[in-house]
């Protein structure tokens, strides 16, 4: 073949474009590198009784107690690390995560970690999937370096003291199930780019200082079976569209300042076990449509504002085991038909306008 005919001119750029547009290749340290970042970490904390097994002279994959091996690339590795409620003390900010770049699940939940989460450490784990980190003392804020873990499923951050905003980019983790940010001190508002974690079946924001509205393009998460939002300074109504939510079993938005009407679209919500409104700034009547949740067990519309009479449709909700609705400014008669609740251990209806007799 002609050495300048087309083809040996094209051939060798075609491999030099393709080298350039391949994706990076992990990068992946030996066995050794992997089990030496682990020791180093081990030596920081001020627990070490749960980790003796974590030992030089031990092979990390069969021996250490919380870690898990699998195979990348025909070598062994380390995937994951599992020391749940093993009481360890110290800082995640000592252990070399760049030396565990093939690690897929992550729990150190249920601890005594203390200080910053390395999150850029953390962001460049590429093939993570799971990653909890509750119950802890972790610190600052949680970084957009976070919208790189794009196989996440699994994110539990609860119960740390977490601060600042929640990142919009959060939204890039298209893979997410759960997400849950409970119990911290974030602030802001809730990113309108959660709307777009299609495959979330649990969202957590609750027990924060979350200020703003509920985004109404959360009735995009139709796999939604747990929302909950209480404890937060959310404002504005409740959204209509929460309606199309038809998984959903548990919606908690209580201790707010939302306002309006409750939305008679919740009626759609029938695998709907709890509804949790209370101490709120809700108004208006109580629609009949909730009498179509046959499958409620709680429902708590204490504290608020509503008025008119209680509806008799409440009736067909003979699953109820908790009906609340005292500290609320309802008035007429209370209807016979709450008389069907046989399952119900705890009806309160104190601090309203109510007459005439007890059915």
């Amino acid at each position: 073949m002609d050495p300048l005919s087309p083809l040996n001119l094209v051939l060798p750029l075609a491999i030099l474009l393709s080298s350039l547009l391949a994706p990076p290749a992990i990068a992946m340290p030996s066995i050794e590198e992997q089990a030496g970042a682990l020791i180093a970490w081990k030596a920081t904390l001020q627990t070490h009784e749960p980790l003796q097994s974590w030992d030089r002279k031990a092979w990390p994959c069969h021996s250490w107690r919380g870690i898990g091996c699998g195979a990348r690339q025909g070598k062994l590795v380390i995937t994951k690390i599992s020391l749940r409620g093993m009481r360890l003390r110290g800082s995640l900010e000592v252990l070399n995560f760049s030396a565990l770049t093939m690690l897929t699940s992550v729990d150190l939940s249920h601890n005594k970690l203390t200080g910053r989460i390395p999150w850029s450490e953390v962001g460049n784990l590429a093939i993570l999937e799971d990653l909890r980190l509750g119950i802890n003392k972790l610190s600052s804020s949680i970084s957009n370096s976070i919208g790189n873990l794009a196989k996440l499923s699994v994110l539990i951050l609860w119960g740390n003291q977490l601060s600042g905003h929640i990142p919009n980019n959060l939204g890039n983790l298209t893979k997410l199930s759960l997400l849950d940010l409970c119990h911290n001190q974030l602030s802001g508002h809730i990113p309108q780019e959660l709307g777009y974690l299609v495959n979330l079946k649990g969202l957590r924001l609750c027990d924060n200082m979350l200020s703003g509205s509920i985004p109404n393009n959360l009735e995009n998460l139709t796999k939604l079976t747990v929302l909950s939002l209480y404890k937060n300074q959310l404002s504005g109504h409740i959204p209509q569209e929460l309606g199309y939510l038809v998984n959903l079993k548990n919606l908690s938005l209580y201790s707010n300042n939302l306002i309006g009407l409750i939305p008679s679209s919740l009626g759609n919500l029938s695998k709907l076990s709890h509804l949790f409104l209370w101490h709120n700034q809700l108004s208006g009547h109580i629609s009949q449509e909730l009498g179509k949740l046959v499958n409620l067990e709680n429902l708590d519309l204490s504290k608020n504002m509503l008025i008119g009479s209680i509806p008799n449709s409440l009736g067909n909700l003979t699953k109820l085991s908790n009906l609340l609705l005292w500290s609320n400014k309802l008035s007429g008669h209370i209807p016979k038909e709450l008389g069907n609740l046989v399952n119900l251990n705890n009806l309160s209806l104190a601090d309203n306008n109510l007459t005439g007799s007890i059915p």
